[in-house]
C-alpha cells in the first residue's frame, strides 16, 4: 500500500480540513476519502495528480514516504472550511495580452513594468505576481501540425535571462514586438527559435532590452493529439498484419 491515505488524513490535520471539504475539493465521495486514509483503497492516478499538484508535493512523495509539516506549511493556498472560499482561493487573476491590447502593452510595458492596465484571466493555478497570459497572433510554434496554434494561450512567469535554460519556451517583449520562441544563446546574442522550420531565428544582442516570461501552461483552442509517434507506428504494423 502507498502512504498516500496517511498523507492526505495528515494534510487535513494541518489544514483544519474535514474530510468532506477535502472530498469536496477532489470531487470524492466522503466514503471514497475514508477508505483511502484507512489504507482499505488506492486512488485513481487523476485523483493522485490532482492532490499532489494542488498541495505542490511531488507524486512520488505523496506516494512512498510519509510528508512533513514544513512541506504542507510551504504552500499558502488560504485553505479554509468553506468550500466556495476554498475553490476562490484556487483561482487566480492573470494578467492578458490580446491582439487588441497588444500595441498599448508592448508600448507600455517598457516604461511602468506594471500589467495594471491589462484584462485578466481567470485560471486554476498557483498565485505569482508575475503571470503573463498572451494570445498567440501566428503559427511559428507548430510543427508536423502540432505546438500552439493561433489563438491558443500561453501563460509565463517573469524571468532574468540568467534563469533561462536552453530550449525553454517563453513570451518574449522585445521593443514593440510580444512573441513566442524558443531560447537559445551564444555569447553575444540572445537566439530565439521558432518550432517552424521556415521561421528565421531572431537574434537580440545581449546587451538590449529585452523582457522573458518562462512559460508554464497552455490553453488550446482544439483537441490535442495525445497519441504519439510509436502508437502510430505500431497501429501502422498492426493495420499491415491485418490486412494480410
Amino acid at each position: 500500500m502507498s502512504f498516500f491515505g496517511r498523507n492526505v488524513k495528515k494534510i487535513r490535520s494541518v489544514k483544519k480540513m474535514s474530510q468532506q471539504v477535502f472530498a469536496d475539493l477532489f470531487d470524492l465521495k466522503r466514503a471514497t476519502l475514508g477508505a483511502y486514509e484507512e489504507g482499505r483503497s488506492e486512488p485513481k492516478i487523476d485523483t493522485i495528480i490532482k492532490v499532489a499538484n494542488y498541495f505542490s508535493i511531488s507524486i512520488d512523495d505523496m506516494l512512498t514516504k510519509e510528508v512533513t509539516v514544513n512541506q504542507l506549511l510551504s504552500f499558502d493556498g488560504g485553505i479554509t472550511t468553506d468550500i466556495h472560499q476554498v475553490m476562490k482561493n484556487a483561482l487566480v487573476k492573470v494578467p492578458f495580452v490580446a491582439a487588441l491590447n497588444l500595441k498599448r502593452f508592448t508600448e507600455n510595458f517598457p516604461k511602468t513594468q506594471s500589467y495594471a492596465d491589462l484584462p485578466t484571466l481567470t485560471l486554476p493555478i498557483k498565485e505569482n505576481e508575475n503571470y503573463l497570459a498572451f494570445e498567440t497572433q501566428d503559427l511559428t510554434m507548430v510543427v508536423n501540425h502540432e505546438g500552439l496554434f493561433l489563438h491558443d494561450v500561453v501563460v509565463g512567469t517573469r524571468v532574468l535571462a540568467s534563469e533561462i535554460k536552453k530550449g525553454e519556451v517563453l513570451i518574449v517583449l522585445h521593443k514593440s514586438d510580444l512573441f513566442v520562441r524558443r531560447y537559445q544563446k551564444n555569447e553575444t546574442h540572445h537566439l530565439l527559435k521558432a518550432d517552424h522550420i521556415h521561421v528565421p531565428i531572431i537574434e537580440i544582442d545581449i546587451n538590449d532590452e529585452v523582457y522573458f516570461w518562462k512559460v508554464t501552461e497552455v490553453l488550446l483552442k482544439r483537441y490535442p493529439k495525445f497519441t504519439s509517434g510509436i502508437e502510430d507506428k505500431i497501429n501502422q504494423i498492426m493495420n499491415k498484419l491485418n490486412d494480410q
